[in-house]
């Protein structure tokens, strides 16, 4: 068996070299399920989980998910896969089941020495569906913005039969000073000393704003945090709601500028808030104070992101949007500003 390798030595490694030795510890989790280890796998998607279709010879197609070490404990992701069941259970919402292991466990810790930590792994159900059509945004965030909505009512209403321990998303957990979540804005791409005074003031008032409207019970609670198109499936008249990974406690507002994550510059952003509102209001109603807040919420998920690509500035998604996105957000931010400075 090699010697284990470094979580320095891993990060060095181009993506291609890294997915052949995650590859390897996909195939150490298999068996944990009762699936072959020579089983087809096909990668599905890596940034900081990897997930992989699973196909064992003569089986039915499953999903398995290898978390990213450090950023969820054990208990966090039993809580994740606790409202991924209740929603299956209490609304008509499709979500992936999780499949438990050979021991009973949802969740177990893989360690191979082609890769740098033991790792969490999840083994889901495969649920059919495309994203929504592409070339019709604005029907597209109407949908998301109704199926948002049938995922507040519900957490509103939901007593889970334990604690429910998940990321924070505050204020703090975003853009504070003491080790947010996804790392420190001031190391955005392409960040200067000529921007930052712009941004320190953004900052400020982003967290005077969101301070005054406070985190009651209609406006803050357990929310996907990640609703884009892209996690939204559709199959027939069935919708699947995909990758709970980023779900924990935060306004409910704060879900529809997730959605517009990565096109806060489009043209049609207002667009596609008034249809993501107009879905949303099928199931439930949002007060002024509420969507007075839109804008706000949208410049804080802009800047959590600032700062994510920043930390994960060796990522390919992260390399794609590259120092333009801050100097968009700079845009962006003039524009707020002298609305709500």
């Amino acid at each position: 068996m090699p010697a284990p390798i470094t979580a320095a030595a891993f990060a060095k490694l181009s993506t291609k070299a890294q997915l052949a030795r995650v590859e390897k510890l996909v195939r150490q989790a298999l068996p944990l399920y009762g699936l072959p280890p020579d089983s087809e796998v096909k990668l599905l998607s890596y940034s900081e989980n990897a997930t992989y279709l699973v196909r064992p010879p003569g089986g039915l197609r499953r999903v398995l998910r290898i978390n990213r070490p450090g950023y969820h404990p054990r208990a966090n992701i039993a809580s994740e896969l606790a409202w991924v069941e209740a929603i299956r259970r209490d609304t008509p919402i499709v979500t992936a089941e999780p499949i438990p292991s050979l021991d009973g466990e949802f969740i177990q810790l893989v360690w191979h020495p082609a890769v740098p930590e033991p790792r969490n792994c999840v083994l889901f159900t495969f649920v059919e569906g495309t994203e929504p059509d592409e070339t019709n945004r604005t029907a597209a965030f109407e949908l998301l913005g109704e199926t948002t909505a049938q995922l507040h009512k519900h957490v509103i209403g939901w007593k889970p039969p334990r604690k429910i321990t998940r990321h924070r998303w505050d204020f703090d957990a975003m853009l504070g000073e003491k080790a947010p979540l996804w790392g420190d804005w001031r190391n955005g791409l392409g960040m200067t000393s000529t921007l930052r005074p712009e941004f320190e003031r953004l900052v400020t008032v982003l967290r005077r704003r969101v301070g005054a409207y406070g985190t009651g019970p209609r406006r803050f609670g357990l929310v996907h945090a990640d609703l884009r198109a892209a996690n939204l499936l559709v199959h027939g008249d069935k919708i699947c709601v995909i990758d709970f990974d980023d779900a924990g406690f935060s306004w409910f507002v704060y879900d529809l500028a997730a959605a517009l994550s990565f096109i806060e510059t489009h043209p049609d952003v207002p667009a596609y808030t008034d249809a993501w509102l107009k879905g949303y209001s099928k199931v439930r109603s949002l007060s002024k104070e509420d969507t007075d807040m839109i804008e706000t919420f949208i410049m804080l998920r802009r800047m959590l992101l600032v700062a994510w690509i920043g930390s994960h500035h060796d990522t390919v998604q992260a390399q794609a949007m590259g120092p333009q996105y801050t100097l968009d957000t700079c845009l962006l931010a003039d524009r707020y500003l002298s609305k709500h400075a």
